[in-house]
C-alpha cells in the first residue's frame, strides 16, 4: 500500500499541526524525552502487530507517528487491534518516550484501582471514544515533571470555568453534537461508478491509474497499437480519454460524450467522487463539526478556549457546511440543487416505465377512439382490418389510402398526444420535447409500434446529459471541498481534544472540584472540605444524602489544625462505619488527581509531589502465611525506598493474628516515622495496642460516634479529632441492630449490648 493512499504530503503536515494543537495540555515531557526510532521498541509490539500497523498506515514512519501523537482512535481502527490494546500501545510508547510510567508512581494494586475508578467516572463525561481513551494517558507525575503538572492545572482550571459558564441548552447541544464526532476515515472507500470509462494511449498513465486503484471505481483501458478508442467507449455515458502527448484518437470524434485530457491531468479530473467519498464516509462527523464550530462563538471564553477557537476556521467550516447540503450521506448529489440534473436523473430513472406506459396508453386510446367512430365502415371492422394488415405485412401507404381520413387522423393525433405525454413523463422542456419525435412508428398498424433504435438513442442521450451535468457539478463541489479538507481535519482533531477538555470541565463542575496548591516545600498533605469521589458519585445518582466533607492533614502544610504538629505519620482510630477508610481513600484520590494535573475534590488542598504512592486495603478474610510474607515484602519495599512517598494503610492488622499485629504495625511505624520524605496514615482498631508497644511518639486521630439519630444512623463527625484516641463504640452498632430487629434475634442483640455497656462502665 502506498503511503499516499493514507495521507498525502499536505495531509501529513496538517495532521502534525493538528495533533500539536493541544500539545501543552497533553503529555508533553520537555527536552528529556527518549527517542523511539522503530515500532519494535514500543512495548507490546511484536512482528504480527508491527505488520498490521505498517500494512494499515502504509509505512512504519506513519504508523510510528500516529502512535507517538497519541492517536488511540486511529490505532484502534487497525484490523486485529482492539480499543484496549490500542490504549496500551499508545500508553506504552508515551511512557517509554516520557521516561515515566504509571506503575512507577502508583506502586500498589489498590491505589491503581482507586485512580482507575476516578478515571472511569471522568470518562463518563466524555462523548467521544477518543477522549475516553486518551484519559488513560493521564496519570500522576513525579517531581521532575512539575512544570507539566502546573500547565495541566491551568488548562483544566480553564475547562472548569468554561463548563461553569455553559447554559443547560449549550451543554445538551455540545453533548448531542460531540457524540457524532470521531476520528476521520482518511481512505476513500471505492464504489463502482456506472457509465464511466477511462481510456489512455500511454502505458505509464495506465500503470499509474492501476496503482492508484482507479480501476476499482470504473473500467480503465490502455490502447495497444492499432486499436481504436471508440471500440472501448461504446455503451458508456461518459468517456475520459487521457493522451499526455497529444496523440488523440480520431475515432473518438464520432462520440459526443468524450472529454479529452492532456499532460496536466489529475486524479481529481477523473474521479471527483474520490474527494467527495472522504466527506461521504465522514458525513455526520463533518456535519456535526461544522455545527459545533458555529456554536463556539457563543461559548464562555478564556485562554484555553481561545486556543481551541484558533484551531477552527469558522468561515471555512461554514462553507463546508453549506456544500454538504448539496450531498447525501452516500456522496450523491442531493435533490433540489440543480433543476436540470434533477430532471435528467428522474428521466433516466423513469424511462423504462415511461416507455411502457406510453405504448400501453397509445394502443388503448387508438382502439377506444376507433371503436367509437361513426363512419360507414364499423369501428370493429376497421380494427380487424388493421390487425390483419399488420399480420399480412400490408404497406402503411396502402392502408392510408384504404382507410377513411377520420381514422388516419385518429392515428396521427393520438401518436402526437402519446409523444407529448412521454415528454411530460420524462420532464422534458418545450425545446427538449422534439427529442421524442419519431419514437413512435408513423406506419398505420395496430398495435402501434415504437421504434427501438429511437428509444435507445433517447435513453442514451438522457443518460449522457445526466452524466455530463452531474460530473461537472461534482467536480466543482469536489474542488471546493478539497481546498477545505485541511481545515476540516484540523477542526475534527481540535474538537476531539475539546471533548476531553469539556469532559474534565463538566466533571469538575458536578463534583465541585478545585485546583490544589502544589509545592515541593510541603512535606505532607493537607485538605479542607474534602469529599470522597465515590460517595459523591453515589450522591449524584440519588443513592443517599449529601456527603459530609472532611478536613485532614499529615506532614507540614499551610493547613495545620490544632492537635497537629507536622507529624509525618499518624494513626486513625474510631468507630466502625465512622469513615476511617473514607478518609484515606479521599487522600489517595486527592493526591493522584493533583499529581495528574486534575482539579481535586476539596475546597482547599495542599499537595507536594510524591515520587511513589501506596495504598493497601484491609484484607478480606483469613490471610495465609504466604500472603503474610508477601505483604511484609511490600512493606519492606516501602521502608527501604529512598524516594518521597505517601503510604496509606487500611486496617492492616488483619494480616496476622491480633496478638502480633500491633507489634508488626508498631515496627513499621517506627521506621516510616524516621523518614522525613515519607507521609504515612494508618487506619486501625488497634490504636491503643500499637501506642503501647511502639517506642516512638505517634499521633493518633480519632473518629467517634456520639450516638444514633432519629433514623438510627450513627451520629459521626467524619473529620477526626487530631491527637485524640477514639473509642470504636461497637455498642452503638449493636444498639442500632437491637432497635431495628424483632423476634428472637432482638434478645441476642440486647444481651450483647448489656455486656458491652458493663465493660465500658
Amino acid at each position: 500500500m502506498a503511503r499516499s493512499s493514507y495521507l498525502s504530503e499536505s495531509e501529513s503536515q496538517d495532521f502534525k499541526e493538528s495533533i500539536n494543537l493541544r500539545k501543552r495540555c497533553s503529555q508533553d515531557s520537555g527536552d528529556n524525552d527518549l527517542t523511539i526510532e522503530s515500532l519494535s521498541e514500543i512495548p507490546g509490539i511484536g512482528e504480527k502487530v508491527r505488520k498490521a500497523l505498517v500494512d494499515h498506515f502504509g509505512s512504519e514512519v506513519v504508523a510510528l507517528k500516529v502512535i507517538q501523537d497519541s492517536r488511540v482512535d486511529l490505532v484502534a481502527a487497525v484490523p486485529g487491534i482492539g480499543s484496549r490494546q490500542a490504549v496500551n500501545l499508545v500508553k506504552g510508547a508515551f511512557e517509554q518516550q516520557f521516561g515515566v510510567s504509571s506503575n512507577m508512581m502508583l506502586r500498589s494494586s489498590d491505589i491503581r484501582k482507586i485512580y482507575e475508578t476516578v478515571l472511569g467516572i471522568m470518562q463518563g463525561y466524555a462523548n467521544t471514544t477518543y477522549a475516553k481513551d486518551k484519559l488513560f494517558l493521564y496519570f500522576p507525575l513525579p517531581p521532575e515533571k512539575m512544570d507539566i503538572i502546573i500547565e495541566r492545572q491551568k488548562y483544566f482550571a480553564d475547562a472548569a470555568v468554561m463548563a461553569h459558564g455553559l447554559s443547560s441548552d449549550q451543554r445538551e447541544i455540545l453533548k448531542r453534537l460531540l457524540t457524532q464526532v470521531r476520528g476521520l476515515y482518511r481512505r476513500a472507500k471505492p464504489r463502482r461508478i456506472e457509465g464511466r470509462v477511462i481510456i489512455t494511449n500511454d502505458d505509464k498513465v495506465f500503470d499509474k491509474l492501476i496503482t492508484e486503484g482507479i480501476d476499482k471505481w470504473c473500467p480503465v483501458y490502455v490502447l495497444s497499437d492499432g486499436e481504436s478508442g471508440v471500440d472501448y467507449a461504446q455503451g458508456y455515458d461518459l468517456v475520459l480519454f487521457i493522451s499526455p502527448f497529444g496523440a488523440f484518437d480520431e475515432s473518438m470524434d464520432m462520440l459526443a460524450n468524450v472529454e479529452m485530457l492532456g499532460k496536466d491531468w489529475s486524479f481529481e479530473d477523473l474521479l471527483p467522487e474520490r474527494t467527495v467519498s472522504f466527506y461521504a464516509r465522514n458525513y455526520r462527523v463533518i456535519d456535526a463539526s461544522c455545527k459545533l464550530a458555529e456554536l463556539f462563538s457563543s461559548l464562555p471564553t478564556n485562554d484555553s478556549m481561545t486556543e481551541f477557537t484558533s484551531g477552527l476556521d469558522i468561515e471555512g467550516l461554514s462553507k463546508v457546511g453549506s456544500i454538504l447540503k448539496n450531498l447525501d450521506e452516500n456522496g450523491n448529489l442531493a435533490q433540489g440543487i440543480d433543476s436540470d440534473i434533477d430532471r435528467y436523473r428522474n428521466a433516466v430513472k423513469v424511462f423504462p416505465t415511461a416507455i411502457a406506459e406510453t405504448e400501453s396508453w397509445l394502443n388503448e386510446e387508438i382502439t377506444t377512439r376507433i371503436s367509437k367512430s361513426h363512419i360507414t365502415l364499423g369501428g370493429q371492422q376497421i380494427i380487424t382490418i388493421l390487425q390483419s394488415a399488420d399480420m399480412d405485412g400490408a404497406e402503411s401507404s396502402a392502408l392510408r389510402n384504404m382507410l377513411p381520413a377520420e381514422i388516419v387522423e385518429t392515428f396521427t393525433s393520438t401518436i402526437q398526444e402519446a409523444e407529448d405525454k412521454l415528454a411530460q413523463m420524462l420532464g422534458l422542456t418545450a425545446r427538449e420535447a422534439d427529442w421524442v419525435t419519431g419514437i413512435i412508428n408513423e406506419e398505420i398498424s395496430l398495435p402501434a409500434k415504437l421504434v427501438t433504435t429511437q428509444i435507445n438513442d433517447l435513453e442514451d442521450k438522457l443518460r449522457r446529459l445526466f452524466a455530463d451535468k452531474q460530473f461537472s457539478l461534482i467536480k466543482k463541489i469536489a474542488n471546493d471541498l478539497d481546498r477545505l479538507r485541511n481545515e476540516v481535519m484540523k477542526a475534527v482533531q481540535t474538537l476531539l481534544e475539546f471533548d476531553l477538555f469539556l469532559a474534565v470541565g463538566l466533571f469538575a463542575l458536578d463534583y465541585e472540584l478545585t485546583t490544589p496548591k502544589i509545592s515541593m516545600e510541603y512535606t505532607g498533605l493537607g485538605v479542607q472540605g474534602a469529599t470522597n469521589m465515590f460517595l459523591a458519585e453515589s450522591f449524584l445518582k440519588g443513592k443517599h444524602g449529601k456527603v459530609q466533607p472532611i478536613d485532614y492533614c499529615i506532614g507540614k502544610t499551610p493547613f495545620q489544625p490544632e492537635g497537629t504538629n507536622g507529624e509525618n505519620c499518624a494513626l486513625i482510630s474510631g468507630a466502625n462505619s465512622g469513615g476511617k477508610t473514607t478518609i484515606i481513600q479521599t487522600l489517595a484520590q486527592v493526591v493522584t488527581m493533583a499529581q495528574s494535573g486534575f482539579p481535586v475534590p476539596a475546597k482547599q488542598a495542599y499537595v507536594p509531589v510524591f515520587e511513589e504512592l501506596y495504598f493497601f486495603y484491609k484484607s478480606r478474610g483469613m490471610v495465609s502465611a504466604g500472603a503474610f510474607e508477601t505483604t511484609l515484602k511490600q512493606f519492606a519495599e516501602i521502608v527501604v525506598s529512598e524516594k518521597s512517598k505517601l503510604a496509606l494503610f487500611d486496617e492492616i492488622e488483619a494480616i496476622t493474628e491480633p496478638g502480633s499485629a500491633a507489634n508488626v504495625i508498631a515496627g513499621l511505624i517506627e521506621i516510616l516515622q524516621s523518614d522525613p520524605r515519607t507521609s504515612t496514615v494508618i487506619c486501625s482498631h488497634l490504636a491503643r495496642e500499637i501506642q503501647e508497644v511502639t517506642t516512638v511518639p505517634i499521633r493518633i486521630d480519632g473518629i467517634e460516634a456520639r450516638g444514633l439519630d432519629e433514623n438510627l444512623d450513627l451520629i459521626v463527625d467524619r473529620t477526626p479529632c487530631f491527637g485524640k484516641l477514639a473509642r470504636s463504640t461497637p455498642e452503638l452498632i449493636v444498639e442500632r441492630l437491637s432497635k431495628l430487629t424483632k423476634g428472637p434475634k432482638k434478645a441476642v442483640y440486647e444481651k450483647i449490648l448489656e455486656n458491652l455497656n458493663r465493660i465500658r462502665e
